[in-house]
Formats: C-alpha cells, structure tokens, sequence
C-alpha cells in the first residue's frame, strides 16, 4: 500500500511530504488548471509523483446553468496539464458541480443521468487519450444530495461501463452516511483509492476531520484492512490541516504499518 497526502496546491508542502517519507502526494485539478509553466515544472520534478488530483471540476455539470463552452475549454486546459506533470487519479467529488438543485427542476434520476453523460460524452475521450482513471467519490449528504454511497458511485460506474471509470472510498464520508466499512472488501472490481483522516476528531478543534494519529479512538483497520483486501494500492490522508509539520508526519507514522 502507498501512502500519499493531499497538499493541494501548496508546494513547500509537497517538498516536505517527500523529506517526511510520503509516496506521493495528492494535488487539486482546478488549482492546476491555473498554474503557469514554471510552477508546473516544479511540481513535475518533485522527488515523489503527483499520482493523484482531487477537486475535480468547480462549474455546474448537470441542469440549466451549465455551459458547454466553458466546460470544454476548462477540460482541455486542465487534462493538458495535470498529464504534464505526471497524475493519474483523477478525483470526481465537486458536489457543488454535480447536485440537485430545485432551480434544475430535475429529479434525482435525471440528475445522475446528466452526470453520466458529462463522464461518457466530455470526460472518457480525455481518460482513453492520457491513458489516466477518473474516480468517482461518494459524498456525505451535507456536501452532495446524490451519490452518496460507495454502491451508488459503483451503480455510476458500471453504467458507464469504461475501464478508466472507477472508484473511491473515502472515509469520512462513509463514516457520515453509514456505508458500511467491512463492504468495501467485496467492491475489488471498482475500488481503486481512498481517502482517509481521523472522522470523530476532538469537537474542540473545529474540524470536520483531522490528520490521523497514533492513539486515536479510531482504529484504521477497519478502513485500510477491507481497502486492501479489495486490491486498493494507494491511500492519501485528506483532512482539515493545523499544521503540516508536524500533522504530516505523525500521520505517517500512524499508518505506515498499512505499507
């Protein structure tokens, strides 16, 4: 099992999660979609890969307000770029960009249909041509009122019916919605990475999720152990960051036994 971090787009970050002793580190699409030549070659020669990129899309994908124009030319701009410098998971949260909306008039059906015409029709031509797998991540209903489970981000998958469509546990997100943990382990077919963090951190701090560490209430065999029966290679810490110095590497040390 790798071990990655999500540093979106901070490279100083980046640099340290390779001196901590990551395996790489997770980016964020649209924060590459913005950046310019020097910063990309920075981020190309980085001692670990940036073998994965979350923050998929920010505009609307599904209903009235999305526009074509401006979804083709992000797409071209930002799969330019995140090829360039070497990412091959591609993270489809955006709840913002794929929810139901009352304005829509949609249900939630037509909803997912739209979603999974954007994936077929924009998004699979882009996959096939970097030879790249796109992940679909279940969100908690806070964030995202469809696609809310990881069987349901499976049922997505496997209408689309592409091999560079697959996957993601997250666990907070599970932990928010009841998606039983110990299933993860029958959905090898699909799952291809995760997203992890302490889900039940101290309420004084302020945070949805933190860096996980040793000690924690929370025990990360009960993620990582079904994760790695389902053939899941690589996990990246996703959480609400206090202070990457020393966050960063007591994760690590928290799950470097998953190695």
């Amino acid at each position: 099992m790798k071990i990655g971090v999500c540093i979106s787009d901070r490279y100083e970050d980046a640099v340290k999660a390779a001196e901590f002793g990551y395996d790489y580190v997770e980016s964020n699409c649209q924060a590459i979609a913005k950046m310019d030549k020097e910063t990309l070659d920075k981020f190309k020669n980085l001692k670990i890969p940036v073998l994965a990129s979350c923050v998929f899309i920010g505009m609307r994908i599904v209903g009235k307000d999305r526009n074509e124009a401006e979804i083709d030319e992000y797409l071209e701009r930002m799969f330019h770029k995140v090829n360039y410098i070497g990412v091959k998971y591609l993270v489809f949260g955006s709840g913002g960009a794929r929810k139901m909306i009352p304005e829509d008039g949609l249900s939630a059906d037509e909803t997912r249909e739209q979603v999974i015409e954007f994936l077929s029709e924009k998004v699979v031509p882009y996959l096939e041509k970097y030879d790249m797998t796109l992940v679909i991540e279940p969100l908690r209903r806070e964030e995202c009122n469809i696609i809310n489970t990881v069987s349901q981000a499976i049922d997505i998958a496997d209408r689309i019916g592409n091999d560079h469509i697959k996957v993601l546990g997250d666990l907070k997100h599970m932990v928010c919605v009841n998606d039983p943990l110990d299933a993860l382990a029958e959905y090898g077919k699909y799952l291809v990475h995760g997203h992890t963090s302490n889900p039940y951190p101290d309420p004084s701090l302020g945070k949805k999720r933190v860096y996980p560490k040793v000690g924690d209430a929370f025990d990360q065999d009960s993620f990582f152990i079904p994760m790695m029966k389902a053939g899941v290679k690589h996990i990246s810490i996703e959480a609400d960051l206090i202070d990457f110095d020393i966050d960063a590497p007591e994760a690590l040390e928290a799950l470097k036994k998953y190695r």
